[in-house]
């Protein structure tokens, strides 16, 4: 998304606020739209039951939109590790999951849960986990949404300033 030619002024010339307010709209309307979500506070959870998080998910993205995504989860958890998804409405998925003993690829098709335990190595007091992809909607408008539960029933925490972020690419 490229930004508009910018403003230029001659030697003695005034800007006017209405003629530079022009500019910086139009620049800002050139840019591709921007999603950033935190957790507030730490959030934990025993429940083995795959939940959706409350902060961390889309607004609904419109029919044949693509963006890309990270998620940033900073994990605590001495004694197992956590369950992960991604949901997303009908299109496709693909991405990888990083900062664990193994990598995981991450894809789908259609509506999709994408689930994983990912091995953080039972670190405590954080363990962070980088959730990276691209999502391609189809005709249903829809959330990408983050899950998480506990792999074993024992407290898992993520922990306040995990965060999503998104960018609109087409």
């Amino acid at each position: 998304m490229a930004f508009t030619t910018l403003a230029t002024q001659s030697a003695g010339q005034t800007a006017s606020a209405a003629g530079w307010a022009n500019v910086v709209k139009a620049n800002f309307d050139a840019m591709a739209e921007h999603l950033i979500a935190r957790t507030p506070a730490d959030v934990s959870r025993t429940s083995t039951t795959l939940a959706n998080d409350a902060t961390l998910f889309t607004p609904s993205i419109p029919a044949n939109e693509v963006w890309q995504f990270r998620f940033v989860l900073n994990f605590n958890t001495s004694t197992n590790d956590p369950k992960i998804a991604i949901t997303f409405p009908s299109g496709d998925f693909s991405g990888m999951m990083t900062g664990v003993t193994v990598n995981w690829t991450l894809s789908g098709s259609g509506t999709t849960t994408i689930t994983q335990i990912p091995d953080l190595n039972n670190i405590d007091p954080g363990y962070l986990c980088l959730i990276t992809g691209v999502f391609k909607n189809a005709a249903t408008p829809g959330a990408v949404t983050l899950q998480w539960a506990s792999g074993g029933g024992v407290a898992v925490i993520l922990n306040a300033h995990s965060t999503l972020w998104g960018v609109k690419l087409a």
